[in-house]
């Protein structure tokens, strides 16, 4: 092997030190073979030291490179560092060689010089490296050092006992605190609480997957189990982040609101009724009708909380955060305080209130003609619920309330039967109000055929509808909500059959956001935005206040760009509340199945088939649930079942054919 070179050195790779053997050298590049035999390229400036004697071949080369760990472990074992170290600070050395001859004394080698690199770079306590010298560190640096790494050590101690006590307590039913794990626990609390704290991120992130439950489940769960939640600790607030109290700040800007009050020269309008559920606190809306010639003149009032809520003030910060107001089985989490979205914005009867009018004149045939939008003051005079409506418009009375009602119930009926010859379809499904009163879950199933909440719906589509219009019509920026049509047709035989809503469904394309006006195939209407609920949604609130503020003749406080940002953070906030409620109601509905239907039959009708059984809707409510077995039935088919296995905390229900 004539081209083998042999020489050994002792090569810097950063903070290590190694001999090689060179094999070759190219240019400025060194072929070598390191310690362990394999083959390296290294530049000839990471030579240190050359051993005294060279190799002739690998073999060789092999038993040198044993040779000389043992004898560098033994030139180490014979070093003190802290000695080193107080003589290096003395002395102010810093180059390997010097530090070599006064430590060892005689001659020294250049298994010395890397004994003592290979001590100060495993140690990094006493000397800290610049290049190819090491710096011996002042006594403060050494004991801040030290402290640094007492912490991590505890850090690394702790995180230990934290993951073996987290992950037992995700299978145990008593879980016991030792006060050495109450430290993790607080911060546990603090975390699903809001705060950040990465370490516990990753910890609950990572156990929580073996669990097979959401990270935040897992820390409610365990927390309960070991007593800092109460047992009846509100679990859907708490797991989703929710907070039904509001801080001080914005409590202190709540309390510095005036309520608002008409200037002398304003004149108020009379709204006739609000008409809402009966537990509703949050009265966004309010009507009015009357003749005009042969035709109608209707008045839609909507709650303008933009009067006493500036652009980026305290509590346009917070409704912007929470997005929407969260209506669960057991509570509503509100956007606005209280005395906000209940008390001074709302539309209260016989309390004057700042209002947005939009007055839609129509033809006898119901066609709009004609609409303004305006900011006045009103006065609503009087508060319907639902209930209250549907017993008017059935009785025979011919108050002037009652008329007006059957009046808009009319104009209701010939605007959806317009909305439907345009293409729009009418999805019903079982809407199902689920609340929880000392424990015990109520189900009642809201009657899709009420009249007076078509009469609801309809009006707040044509205030919607009649929004975009006025936008549209004025070039000002808004967000439209926008649908395309169908893959294919949808026809009232295919809505009829018993499966039909859910082959529509997989028909429709997603509704969407738009800065540009265009068709919304599911309304069968030709441009729509959504401003009708601005005490309990964000979006809603913006919307109103652009438009406002064209309608009033001032700046537009949003421009495109701002106007979409706005919007598609509070679009997010509000997919996950309702991704929340939908969670919440699903689970307390199966807790009102285990208690109220365990042992009862009742009817679900097949939808499609999945490993083991059948997907179905649980009737009369339009919940799915599983039922097992191979039998085959057809989809479509309604069958009567019990309940077999329920997990309310999954939120399914497994069924079986009686």
């Amino acid at each position: 092997m004539t081209d083998f070179e042999g020489q050994v050195w002792a090569a810097q790779d950063d903070d290590n030190v190694q001999f090689i053997c060179i094999s070759k050298r190219v240019k400025n590049k060194i072929q070598a073979v390191n310690e362990k035999g394999r083959d390296t390229r290294i530049a000839e400036e990471k030579l240190l030291w050359q051993y005294h004697s060279d190799v002739r071949d690998l073999n060789e080369w092999q038993n040198l490179a044993f040779n000389l760990q043992t004898v560098i472990d033994s030139l180490r074992s014979q070093i003190d560092i802290a000695l080193l170290w107080e003589t290096a600070l003395d002395m102010q050395l810093t180059d390997i060689s010097d530090m070599a001859e006064l430590y060892f004394g005689g001659d020294v080698t250049a298994e010395h010089f890397v004994a003592i690199w290979r001590v100060l770079a495993d140690d990094r306590l006493y000397f800290k490296r610049r290049s190819k010298a090491w710096e011996a560190r002042t006594a403060e640096q050494i004991a801040e050092l030290k402290l640094q790494r007492e912490r991590e050590q505890a850090r690394a101690k702790a995180q230990l006992l934290a993951n073996e006590w987290l992950k037992n307590a995700a299978y145990q039913d008593n879980v016991t605190l030792s006060p050495e794990i109450l430290p993790f626990v607080e911060r546990l609390e603090c975390w699903l609480r809001g705060d950040t704290d990465k370490d516990v991120d990753e910890l609950v992130g990572r156990i929580a997957e073996t669990v097979k439950i959401s990270p935040r489940e897992l820390a409610f769960e365990v927390l309960q189990k070991a007593g800092r939640l109460p047992a009846d600790a509100d679990r859907d607030v708490i797991i989703a982040g929710l907070k039904p109290e509001f801080s001080s700040a914005v409590n202190e800007a709540v309390h510095a609101i005036t309520h608002w009050q008409p200037t002398a020269e304003q004149t108020i309008t009379e709204i006739a009724f609000s008409i809402d559920d009966e537990e509703t606190r949050e009265v966004d809306d309010a009507l009015s009708i009357e003749t005009d010639g042969d035709g109608w003149k209707i008045t839609i009032a909507i709650a303008d909380p933009s009067a006493v809520i500036q652009r980026g003030d305290v509590l346009d910060r917070e409704a912007m955060r929470r997005g929407t107001t969260v209506y669960l089985p057991t509570q509503t989490v509100l956007m606005l305080p209280e005395s906000v979205s209940c008390d001074i914005a709302s539309l209260s009867p016989q309390q004057v209130r700042s209002a947005i009018l939009l007055r839609a004149w129509l033809d006898k045939d119901a066609n709009l003609t004609n609409s303004t939008i305006s900011r006045e003051p009103i006065i609503v005079r009087r508060r319907l619920h639902y209930s209250d409506a549907d017993k008017m418009l059935t009785s025979a009375e011919t108050d002037n309330d009652t008329v007006a009602l059957k009046q808009l119930l009319t104009i209701a009926q010939q605007r959806q039967s317009q909305r439907l010859a345009e293409g729009a379809f009418n999805l019903q499904r079982p809407e199902l109000k689920i609340k929880v009163y000392n424990g015990q879950v109520t189900v009642e199933i809201l009657d899709k055929d009420s009249p007076s909440r078509l009469l609801v719906a309809e009006m707040m589509i044509l205030a919607n509808h009649i929004a975009a219009k006025y936008a549209q019509r004025h070039q000002v920026p808004i967000i439209y909500r926008t649908q395309e049509s169908p893959l294919e047709p949808i026809t009232p035989e295919l809505l009829a059959e018993p499966l039909g809503f859910y082959k529509v469904r997989k028909l429709l394309r997603p509704s969407s956001l738009s800065l540009q006006p265009a068709g919304h195939s599911g309304l069968g209407l030709s441009a729509y935005t959504q401003l009708t609920s601005p005490l309990r949604r964000f979006a809603d609130l913006v919307m109103q206040r652009q438009l406002v503020a064209h309608i009033v003749g001032e700046p537009l406080p949003y421009d495109q760009d701002e106007l979409f940002k706005v919007l598609e953070t509070a679009e997010r906030t509000s997919r996950e509340s309702r991704m929340i409620e939908n969670d919440a109601k699903k689970r307390f509905f199966m807790q009102y199945l285990q208690d109220t239907w365990s042992n009862q039959p009742f009817q679900a009708m097949l939808l499609d088939t999945v490993k083991g059984g059948y997907k179905v809707e649980m009737q009369p409510w339009g919940v799915d649930g599983f039922l097992g077995g191979n039998d085959r039935l057809e989809l479509g088919q309604v069958v009567t079942v019990m309940v077999d296995k329920i997990r309310v905390r999954d939120g399914y229900a497994r069924l079986k054919v009686v």
